[in-house]
């Protein structure tokens, strides 16, 4: 991971916003350091998804950038910065094993085989799942998936 660079980043869902009301997400001038652990937090509707979209590549701000170390990102699609998100309720497909569960974004950005076998297994050791990788996701617990 590297560090994460907000720099005058603000958003509105408005094409021409007039008030302070009509922003999602408020100007935000913020550095997330290389390595380190934060949380999101606040009411309903307060801009965090706004933000983690903006930051993953779904969305782009209105106005401001995203550096990811001291690469601005801003106009990167997705796949071109290599994160992701997690989100609150699991997005995980119930007729495909552990396995496949893993390696689908993987697959569908193309990676070769070989890798794709290498990091579904070094991930299912990392979250305590390689006796789970051939089992369908459907007989999983919430906590497991």
């Amino acid at each position: 991971m590297a560090k994460i660079t907000l720099d005058n980043l603000a958003h509105s869902y408005l094409p021409k916003p007039a008030t302070d009301e009509d922003w999602a997400l408020k100007q935000l001038d913020h550095v997330w350091g290389d390595g380190e652990a934060y949380a999101l937090l606040g009411a309903s509707g307060c801009g965090k998804s706004t933000l983690l979209n903006i930051i993953s590549g779904l969305l782009r701000p209105s106005r401001g950038r995203i550096l990811f170390g001291d690469q601005d990102v801003t106009d990167q699609p997705t796949a071109a910065r290599n994160i992701a998100q997690v989100f609150q309720f699991p997005v995980v497909y119930d007729t495909m094993t552990v396995r496949e569960n893993l390696a689908f974004p993987l697959r569908n950005r193309g990676a070769e085989a070989g890798y794709i076998a290498s990091r579904v297994q070094a991930i299912a050791a990392m979250i305590g799942m390689e006796a789970m990788l051939d089992r369908k996701a459907r007989g999983l617990t919430a906590d497991a998936k």
